[in-house]
């Protein structure tokens, strides 16, 4: 039996989006290490890691669609309180239910659209100009990931209506 948490980091789901986010933290430092091998190589011998542009590109790509769902967990996106920061709570709960769907609905459709893209761009055979890799698996972590943040934020309406408090 699977036993319902309103504590999100300790769930299924926190858990994989901290693993994810973890991933995306290990592709960057392996970008940073190509980056700064291609840069001493270009310096001191004279060449660069040949499509090192292209490998860092698609790299930032994946590793900022695995950050997203672990920063939507901790709410580590841009809250501008300007013109809430005066409200009752009740119309901030409010608030946060609205955006919370919002947020829900954008990510389903990102992953949607994204996997739309990444057949097409798979039937059409697209690929990185100078190493000729493909484009279309850098679609697969985006779908993943959005997808991942959609049922995040299903599990926030859930537990903000079983009365949690989505910490």
């Amino acid at each position: 039996m699977i036993r319902f948490t309103t504590d999100i980091q300790r769930s299924i789901l926190g858990r994989l989006s901290n693993i994810f986010a973890l991933t995306g933290g290990f592709i960057m430092l392996i970008l940073a290490a190509v980056t700064v091998a291609s840069i001493i190589g270009r310096t001191t011998m004279g060449q660069s890691i040949e499509g090192d542009y292209e490998i860092t590109e698609m790299g930032l790509a994946m590793a900022v669609f695995l950050f997203l769902p672990e920063c939507y967990l901790r709410k580590g996106h841009v809250i501008v309180d300007l013109f809430t920061s005066a409200c009752k709570p009740s119309t901030l709960h409010t608030l946060e239910v609205i955006s919370n769907i919002i947020f829900t609905l954008v990510s389903f459709t990102f992953a949607y659209r994204m996997s739309l893209s990444g057949f097409e761009a798979y039937d059409y055979l697209e690929q990185s100009m100078l190493l000729e890799l493909p484009t279309w698996w850098t679609f697969i972590v985006g779908v993943i990931c959005m997808s991942l943040c959609g049922l995040c934020g299903l599990y926030r309406l859930f537990t903000t209506f079983r009365g949690g408090n989505n910490e």
